[in-house]
């Protein structure tokens, strides 16, 4: 199981929605992505959410420790 982080630094552009979708699309099926997000930008989560909940993959939306980053983590949905 590989972890990878993207950061998308201080604010989220098509091109940064489109480094989540390549990078969606190379992850097995056990593999997790950690997004990253400065806090005061958590607001344009959505459209990266959606873009995961549109891929395919379960997401939670977790804060930093020290209140200056915000991130989501996904795994693809398990097939039942």
């Amino acid at each position: 199981m590989a972890v990878i982080t993207i950061d998308l630094g201080p604010q989220i552009e098509m091109s940064d929605l489109k480094r989540v979708r390549q990078q969606l699309e190379r992850l097995g099926p056990d593999d997790e992505i950690r997004i990253v997000m400065e806090a005061a930008d958590a607001h344009e989560a959505a459209e990266v959410a959606a873009e995961l909940e549109r891929q395919g993959f379960d997401w939670q939306p977790h804060g930093s420790h020290d209140g200056r980053d915000y991130y989501l983590t996904a795994k693809r949905k398990l097939l039942h």
